[in-house]
């Protein structure tokens, strides 16, 4: 199974196998419209959400909240068995990579989680993955520790 973390740009354009079983969620700001996607038809299903980018709540701007997380845990469900799970938010840097950890903590793949929090490019939403976490009743041990490290090899650059 293949996980693809993308930005607005790169998922409407994005090309996969038409025959294998491909799911796509889709992330943007609530007042802001998704980019119409070149390829649909190679997903087997969309799921698209609406949400800003914080990890806290702001004025009472919609942020991740319990409502997505229960959307995102029931498509996880339902295409548990999908090749290639892609998802993108708006930079493709935060939200969609704390839903991609969502979901390969769903998945258990811890291997693949280290990737992500020790690459340069991802760093994903705190809020989205203490929710994720919880729900699945796993410790924030690991993910606590590779925050630390990303963050000491960024004030290192």
């Amino acid at each position: 199974m293949a996980t693809y973390i993308l930005n607005k740009y790169q998922a409407p354009k994005f090309k996969l196998n038409p025959s294998q079983y491909n799911i796509l969620i889709r992330v943007t700001n609530p007042q802001e419209e998704f980019k119409a996607l070149e390829n649909e038809s190679i997903y087997r299903d969309v799921l698209e959400l609406k949400f800003y980018d914080f990890v806290e709540e702001q004025g009472g701007l919609i942020i991740f909240n319990e409502s997505h997380l229960s959307s995102l845990l029931n498509f996880f469900k339902k295409h548990k068995n999908c090749e290639n799970f892609v998802v993108h938010c708006d930079q493709g840097m935060s939200r969609s990579a704390g839903i991609a950890v969502g979901w390969l903590a769903y998945n258990q793949d811890r291997a693949s989680i280290y990737k992500i929090y020790h690459n340069r490019k991802h760093i994903p939403n705190r809020l989205i993955v203490e929710h994720f976490y919880k729900k699945l009743g796993l410790t924030m041990k690991y993910i606590n520790k590779w925050e630390r490290e990303k963050f000491a090899n960024i004030k290192d650059d």
